[in-house]
């Protein structure tokens, strides 16, 4: 009885063992490149999740390599907004789709992303990759985009930054304080700090130590006064910017622009495409 019973446990245990065998286990290699549309080749695959991942090391940005074959009726940009706002799990980054339905590369950025790859930018992405993609050289169509997003990180935010809401014609300048004005703010706080205690100490004839108590029965005053404010009307100037549209990366006269729009969960992104 107990020979069998050890016979039945080994069957079940080299019987566990070849299917696990034989089923394939895929390692989280390729979390940052959905290839749905089976574009790419395994090692192609690989190597572009190696160049992410440097990438994202470099930047600090959540980035996403995406094919499709099936936009499911959205627009190629709706497609990239909708898939990074639904898989990122930080403000900044960009997704990078070759989607086949459209026959359209796109790049959606969203945070700070918006800023580095500005409308320019993007343009001269598009340019650089566009060559690969009509030949059906998808890697390198991603790699070349990658390789340029890198570069223009290193560039840095153009000086005349600003963002332009395509809906409301809003405009955003970005700023970031150099260290000259943060010194400059620190030196210009503490001389306004300085002035005051000193003024009031002397005022006052203020003295530290010694056990000193401030007569206030002497120099304490209170005055009231009655003051009465009226609202008479309120004024709001909206103006829309009026840009052209025909280019979906972005206008070369518009240096530092940034166009952005708001994707169908809400989120603040920009980019750009290009019809293949």
């Amino acid at each position: 009885m107990r020979d069998k019973l050890r016979k039945r446990i080994a069957l079940s245990a080299v019987t566990a063992l070849t299917l696990f065998a034989a089923v394939p286990v895929y390692a989280d290699t390729y979390d940052a490149v959905y290839d749905d549309a089976a574009l790419l080749s395994d090692e192609e695959q690989q190597s572009l999740s190696e160049e992410i991942t440097n990438l994202q090391e470099t930047t600090g940005w959540e980035i996403f390599v995406l094919t499709t074959e099936d936009a499911q009726g959205k627009t190629a940009r709706e497609y990239a907004d909708d898939f990074y706002d639904t898989t990122a799990t930080g403000d900044d980054g960009v997704v990078f789709l070759i989607d086949m339905d459209n026959r359209e590369v796109t790049i959606s950025t969203a945070g700070e992303a918006i800023y580095y790859l500005n409308d320019d930018r993007i343009d001269d992405i598009l340019d650089n990759c566009y060559d690969y993609v009509v030949d059906g050289e998808y890697a390198s169509c991603f790699s070349s985009m990658l390789s340029d997003a890198e570069y223009y990180y290193e560039v840095g935010v153009p000086s005349d930054a600003y963002t332009y809401d395509e809906e409301t014609g809003e405009i955003h300048y970005y700023h970031v304080l150099t260290l000259g004005e943060i010194l400059f703010a620190v030196v210009l706080a503490a001389a306004v700090f300085a002035a005051v205690f000193f003024g009031i100490t002397g005022k006052y004839r203020l003295k530290f130590g010694g056990g000193y108590q401030y007569d206030y029965h002497a120099f304490g005053k209170v005055n009231l006064t009655g003051q009465e404010d009226r609202f008479v009307n309120q004024m709001v100037t909206h103006r829309r910017i009026q840009t052209n549209s025909g280019s979906s990366g972005g206008g070369s006269s518009h240096s530092g622009r940034s166009t952005v729009h708001t994707s169908s969960s809400g989120r603040s992104h920009g980019g750009g495409s290009r019809k293949f």
